[in-house]
């Protein structure tokens, strides 16, 4: 009974958990979390691709665009870390 429970934290700490934090991740960054817990859950090498990756559109509270150069700054920046614009 104790293999059988084991085996289930397996799966789930080198499986479930990747592919849960990469949802998450994809979330935030504007992506399809379904399409991403499935790529990181069962590749969970691909949950550094997901971190590094650039936002696929502004999310309220997580990442907005620059208008000036259309760059994504995180939510609580004041200034565009690329060109110094103002985020108003």
């Amino acid at each position: 009974m104790s293999q059988d429970i084991l085996q289930y934290v397996y799966v789930g700490v080198f499986f479930l958990l990747p592919g849960c934090v990469g949802a998450w991740i994809a979330w935030t960054k504007g992506k399809n979390p379904l399409l991403w817990f499935l790529l990181n859950g069962v590749f969970p090498p691909t949950l550094m691709v997901t971190i590094f990756s650039k936002p696929a559109r502004p999310v309220q509270g997580h990442y907005r665009q620059c208008p000036k150069c259309r760059e994504f700054s995180k939510w609580r920046e004041s200034s565009c870390r690329f060109c110094q614009t103002d985020l108003a």
